[in-house]
């Protein structure tokens, strides 16, 4: 009998469930359409302040052909990266830590936690799309990348000397190494937090 009473009072004394709906079950919901859709990752998104590093500059072409020949797999070693996800979708890829303090991106606007969107307009979901990219930037003049840096969006441009012209592409090395399978340290993806539109 005492176990039931203590059973009885414990049950009046725990917490109270709300039968209201959740205030973020109505975020989710399109105000157009009044159906539940994808929620926003942001509302509009003002330029983050300048940090440290430059997010303007130079990059000399024969530099960035040596690290191009190098490959991605060497040049992820030098960062470790997490996939930002908002539910399923992939939003981008947040820096954890840049592990080479004496590679190229030491110097550039890069904190921890910055969330890389895109490189020259493209998204880097997926590894073929990384290839693509990284082909691509052996004729390409400009190197800008588009990136979330908490609630603040911010761009980096370098301008790529000398600047290719024409149709005619720098040639890859004859003895180009097979490419390696990146060894960047990958943590667990981290989810956004949604955020009402205004």
């Amino acid at each position: 009998m005492r176990l039931a009473l203590a059973l009885l009072v414990a049950a009046a004394c725990g917490p109270k469930v709300s039968t209201q709906p959740v205030r973020f079950d109505e975020d989710l919901r399109s105000t157009s359409e009044g159906t539940v859709g994808e929620p926003e990752v942001t509302a509009v998104r003002v330029e983050a302040p300048p940090g440290k590093g430059l997010r303007q500059g130079t990059i000399q072409r024969d530099r960035l052909l040596r690290i191009l020949d190098a490959g991605a797999g060497h040049f992820l070693r030098q960062v470790e990266v997490t996939p930002r996800m908002n539910g399923e979708r992939f939003v981008g890829w947040q820096l954890v830590q840049l592990i080479d303090r004496q590679g190229p991106l030491v110097d550039v606007d890069l904190v921890p936690g910055d969330i890389l969107l895109a490189v020259n307009g493209k998204p880097l979901a997926r590894p073929d799309q990384l290839q693509t990219l990284w082909d691509s930037l052996r004729t390409a003049n400009v190197l800008s990348a588009q990136l979330w840096r908490g609630d603040a969006k911010l761009s980096l441009e370098f301008t790529i000397e000398p600047p290719v012209t024409g149709t005619v592409a720098p040639t890859p090395p004859a003895t180009e190494a097979a490419p390696v399978a990146p060894t960047t340290r990958v943590s667990p993806p981290v989810q956004l937090p949604t955020t009402k539109k205004n």
